[in-house]
């Protein structure tokens, strides 16, 4: 199975949740299968989001996060 482009659609959607349920090993009940697809579909939008943010070659990650304010 080939990559689909981001976003995904309802077919696209369905044929990766297909693709995946024998390797995850969870049993998925029929009444959910159109929440996972939302899902996947919800996971994929986000995906673009972040694939889309233009980032320079030479930014590096920083090597250690930390919080900082009144929660740290």
């Amino acid at each position: 199975m080939t990559t689909p482009p981001l976003p995904l659609d309802d077919a696209q959607a369905g044929a990766i949740v297909d693709a995946m349920m024998p390797l995850v090993g969870i049993p998925m009940a029929p009444e959910w299968r159109e929440t996972v697809i939302a899902s996947v579909k919800a996971t994929a939008a986000a995906a673009r989001l972040v694939l889309d943010f233009p980032l320079d070659d030479t930014v590096e990650p920083a090597p250690v996060f930390q919080a900082s304010g009144p929660l740290a």
